[in-house]
């Protein structure tokens, strides 16, 4: 669904980082979906996302959620999987929710959008429920594409609260414990539109070719299956363009070239939960960029960054002079450095050496 125009405050939003099988000789033997957004919703020429949108309270927050999880045998201990044990501040955003935890709430606004946009709905079964053995894995996900999706699609579309509703329809549950999350973007403060958006991430047992996609047309131009390296070069060339956010994710994404490992590695750093990340922008001669945590640039309350931050000298002189840095160099909307040599976060991925810039060598 699409988002009204706000300048207030940041709005909690979920994405879905969804990957399938490809061929097991290719370089990458999974792929993601992308999707280019519609000129009504697109930001940009030919502007990609993963599948998300902006959290409905009356809809992914209703206390019927519960109790409908219940008449499965879903217990409060299976709630609490769902959480992390953080060992630094979790966000407020995600700490609030007035009837149950965000951490379920917004696993319900990922599930909900990729249905409406895109037509997939990931869930269990009672049967799947019941076999499930939570020391071991997370509940069986089915793939179903109703046979009356298009009418559903636009239901939910429509109307958040007819997720639920087709859930009953189908009697089925929202496989909320096969997202892992990824990452917690906030946009800059520099933004017209605000954002706090958790990125989950999940995978399908089907090969990319094998999904049938029903693309909601007000908001989708396209679909595309492509490889973490693909993505990146096809938006570095242009065919494509990935939010800076977004592109500095996929440089994380391309040290994975197997699904297992993909889903090993995120099932293991989902545990020690995710800090929330907000790019403060600077400009100088020559670019603009944006500096993450750990950068030497980077300040102590990025939410008061509301205009970008002018330095003077040219990009190259800033950069030899750098020391520690983690930050992405926007020369124009295609031609983008990342670069950094900071210590990840919460037990993430640095980005992948080919495409991580040592700045004294720019």
């Amino acid at each position: 669904m699409v988002a009204t125009h706000d300048t207030g405050t940041y709005r909690p939003s979920a994405s879905l980082i969804l990957a399938a099988r490809e061929d097991s000789s290719a370089k990458f033997d999974y792929s993601l979906l992308l999707i280019k957004r519609s000129e009504r919703t697109s930001y940009a020429l030919n502007h990609c996302v993963f599948p998300g949108g902006v959290f409905d309270a009356g809809a992914d927050e209703s206390p019927e959620w519960i109790t409908y999880f219940q008449s499965f045998g879903v217990t409060d201990e299976d709630f609490k999987r769902l959480s992390s044990d953080q060992v630094s501040a979790r966000s407020k955003f995600l700490s609030s929710g007035q009837n149950f935890s965000r951490d379920i709430s917004l696993r319900l606004t990922a599930l909900r959008e990729t249905f409406e946009e895109v037509g997939l709905l990931l869930c269990s079964n009672e049967e799947g429920i019941r076999s499930w053995n939570c020391t071991t894995g997370d509940p069986r996900t089915l793939l179903l594409q109703p046979e009356d999706r298009s009418h559903w699609q636009q239901r939910v579309h429509n109307d958040a609260t007819q997720f639920l509703a087709l859930c009953r329809h189908l009697r089925v549950l929202p496989n909320l414990w096969s997202l892992q999350e990824w990452s917690i973007w906030r946009t800059p403060a520099t933004a017209s539109r605000k954002y706090d958006t958790v990125y989950y991430i999940t995978a399908l047992q089907a090969q990319s070719k094998q999904v049938s996609l029903l693309l909601e047309p007000q908001e989708v131009a396209s679909a595309h299956w492509l490889a973490p390296e693909d993505a990146w070069t096809h938006s570095q060339d242009g065919t494509i363009w990935l939010p800076f956010m977004l592109l500095y994710d996929t440089a994380r994404l391309m040290n994975l070239h197997r699904l297992e490992n993909l889903l090993k590695f995120s099932r293991e750093r989902s545990a020690l939960g995710t800090t929330l990340v907000q790019p403060v922008y600077y400009r100088c001669d020559g670019c603009m960029f944006g500096v993450l945590p750990g950068d030497e640039l980077y300040v102590n309350q990025p939410e008061n960054c509301t205009q970008a931050i002018i330095l003077s000298g040219s990009v190259a002189e800033l950069n030899r002079r750098a020391r520690q840095y983690n930050r992405y160099i926007i020369y124009d909307f295609h031609k983008v450095v990342l670069a950094s040599n900071v210590p990840p976060f919460d037990g993430h991925l640095q980005l992948q050496a080919n495409v991580n810039t040592q700045l004294a060598k720019l």
